[in-house]
This record gives structure tokens, sequence and C-alpha cells, in this order.
């Protein structure tokens, strides 16, 4: 018996043994610790991606909110898409598919799925022949557009017959916020090591804590350089955007935040947008040139902001381009200018079509946007309609 005893691990290294079940009682208390105060967050769903530089993430199903007053139920399917609800999405299918990609406004901020327009189009539709994927998210421009559909085709293998990019008037600005990122290298292995990060960021009590101040640190600098004081969860979001760019005289002028007026104002313009507007026509022509290698129908839309319905700017300077553009290189256009100006006639579009004192449609704007899309898509499929 004394010879069992002796040869067994804590009596042969004591030592080891005290600190292996001291890191063991540190992390089982550390984890539960963890469980009862790691508060929920909003964005949980968002992560880091290191090819095409952040998405959502696949198959979760949370409530979040974009203003901070509003909740809505946040799903996200195997491909880490917007959806209904948790599913496999087939890499391949018989159906006619329809990739829809955009920022913000396509991803559906403040909306249930059911509302955003890419729901609504789901619903308008013949299911049993026509598919609609929406691989918008906040914050994206035709960098992302171009970086994640490349990766969608060439990495996932997801094959789809038509990409309808929704460009809007905030992707100048995001082009200069990623001019500087480029996709990293070893993709497997840094998907892997964020992952591991967030786990243990979502678990541990400790590690939440250093992340926090980490988080909070880069957020007061943010606030610092960009001279701001209001702090909600939308310019919180915004910040983490800019983790790549790093000019101080930019971000510390005011108007430089005013996305809506860019294209109003020739000033501000000609002193940031014009270059925007030039990283944008380079990536959408790689986009162009790499759906016509893979035999992919594109089309691109165009809307308004508010603030140029409020100031009637019907042929702004993101209509001229974009029709030349879309002319060009043969490619169709969906113009929503004409159909929400035309609309204001008729009652106040800003009122009844965005949601209250933010940019982005509500219900009934983006039954507008699907009602355009689907009248513009019957063009070329006479039997799309649901009947």
């Amino acid at each position: 018996m004394d010879n069992i005893n002796d040869n067994r691990f804590y009596n042969k290294h004591p030592g080891i043994f005290l600190v292996l079940l001291s890191v063991i009682t540190y992390l089982m208390l550390d984890f539960l610790l963890g469980a009862i105060f790691i508060p929920d967050n909003p964005n949980q769903f968002r992560t880091y991606h290191p090819y095409y530089h952040h998405d959502l993430k696949p198959n979760v199903c949370v409530q979040t909110t974009w203003d901070a007053v509003n909740y809505y139920q946040m799903c996200t399917n195997s491909l880490g898409f917007r959806d209904e609800k948790i599913r496999t999405i087939d890499l391949k299918t018989d159906k006619t598919r329809f990739l829809i990609i955009g920022d913000s406004h396509t991803e559906g901020v403040g909306l249930e799925f059911k509302d955003t327009f890419t729901g609504q189009l789901i619903r308008m539709t013949d299911s049993a022949h026509y598919e609609f994927l929406n691989a918008g998210v906040v914050s994206y421009s035709p960098k992302l557009y171009y970086l994640k559909t490349k990766f969608l085709i060439e990495q996932v293998k997801l094959e789809f017959d038509h990409l309808i990019v929704f460009i809007d008037i905030s992707d100048i600005q995001n082009e200069l916020a990623y001019e500087n990122f480029n996709p990293g290298k070893k993709i497997g292995l840094n998907i892997r090591l964020h992952n591991l990060n967030t786990f243990f960021k979502d678990h541990s009590l400790t590690w939440y804590a250093v992340q926090l101040y980490r988080e909070k640190q880069k957020l007061r600098a943010f606030y610092k350089n960009a001279n701001r004081e209001v702090k909600n969860p939308k310019t919180d979001l915004y910040s983490t955007f800019f983790s790549d760019f790093n000019n101080s005289e930019f971000l510390r002028d005011k108007a430089f935040h005013d996305i809506g007026s860019w294209y109003l104002n020739r000033k501000i313009f000609e002193k940031w947008g014009r270059k925007g507007l030039t990283l944008e026509s380079e990536y959408m022509q790689k986009l162009v040139l790499l759906c016509r290698k893979n035999n992919i129908k594109i089309s691109i839309s165009i809307h308004p902001w508010p603030v140029q319905i409020k100031y009637g700017d019907v042929n702004s300077i993101q209509v001229q381009f974009w029709s030349k553009f879309a002319k060009f290189h043969k490619i169709g256009l969906i113009n929503l200018f004409p159909v929400f100006f035309g609309l204001n006639q008729k009652f106040d579009v800003i009122k009844e079509c965005y949601q209250k004192g933010d940019v982005h449609w509500n219900a009934k704007g983006s039954k507008i946007v699907a009602e355009t899309v689907l009248r513009y898509l019957e063009e070329s499929y006479p039997d799309i309609q649901a009947h």
C-alpha cells in the first residue's frame, strides 16, 4: 500500500500538483463569476474577419439594439448572413440565387428580419425557384464588398447567379477608413485565435476585464482624436471600424463625421469625397470583373439619405457618377432617388419611410425598396413573383 501511495502524482510532485490544482480552481471560479457578472453585449454577434475586416458570426440568434432603446432579433445562418432563423445554407442550389450586399441599410439595423427589404423580397417572390441571401453588414463599402465576394466565391465556394450591390453615400468615408486595411495571411489560424479570444472574453471574468480595459482605452483615444463628446452604441461601434485610420486632422473635423453633407457641400466633397469616390470606383471595377470571370450577373443600387431628400438633391453627384459607371460597364442600375423623391410629393417621406432620428429605412421604407428591386428584377426574371 505504501508503494502505491508513493507512486501517486501528488506525492511525487507536490509542488506541481498544488500549482495545477490552484489553476484549475481559479479557472472554475473565474468562469463561474464570468457567468454571473459579464453583461450581455448587444453586438456580440459581430466579429473581426482577417480577409474582409469584419462580419457577423454564423449560427447565432440574439436580441440586439441599434439605438440603446429599441431591441430586435438578430439571427444569422451558417454563412454568417443575417436571416430569419439559424439554418444551414447549401453552397450549391438549383434555384436562381441572388446575393445582396451592402452596409447597415442592407443589414437592416433597427428592424426585425421580416421587415428588412431582403426579408420582404423573400416573401414577395417564388421561393421554390428563387432565393435571396443577405450578405450586408454595418459599415461595409466597395473595398469590403469586393473582398467578401471574392472570399465567398474562391474560399467558401458559394455559388450564386446575381449579385446586387447597395452603394451608400457613407461608403466614401468608409473607403478612406479602410484604405490601409489589407487582407491578412493565415486566415484560418487568425480566425481560430480570434474565436478563442472571444470565448475567453465571453466566459472568463479576468479576460473580460482585461479586454474591456483595452477597448475603453481605444474608445477613449478615438473620442479624443475625433473631438467628439456624444457617446452611444452607434458611435461606439462606428469607432471600431476606424482602427486602421490614423488621420487625426480629419477625425477632429466635425464635418468629417457629417457624412450626409459630403455630396451636398462641394468644398467638403473635394476635400474628402473625391478621393473616397475614386477608391470606391476602383474596387467596384474589380468586383465587376470578378463577377464576369465567374459568370455572375451584377447590378448596383443607389439610394438617398434623409438629408438629400430634405435639400432636394435628386440628381446628386452620387446619382451622376454611378449612372455613368453602370452605363460604361454595361451593368444594371436600380436608382431609388426618383422613387423616394416622387413619393415625397405625396407625403412626408422622411417621417413615413425612415426610422425616427435615423438615416435607415423603417418597415415601410424597406417595402418600397423591395418593390422597386422586384420591378427591376422582373425585366430579367418574369416569373419571379409569388403566385
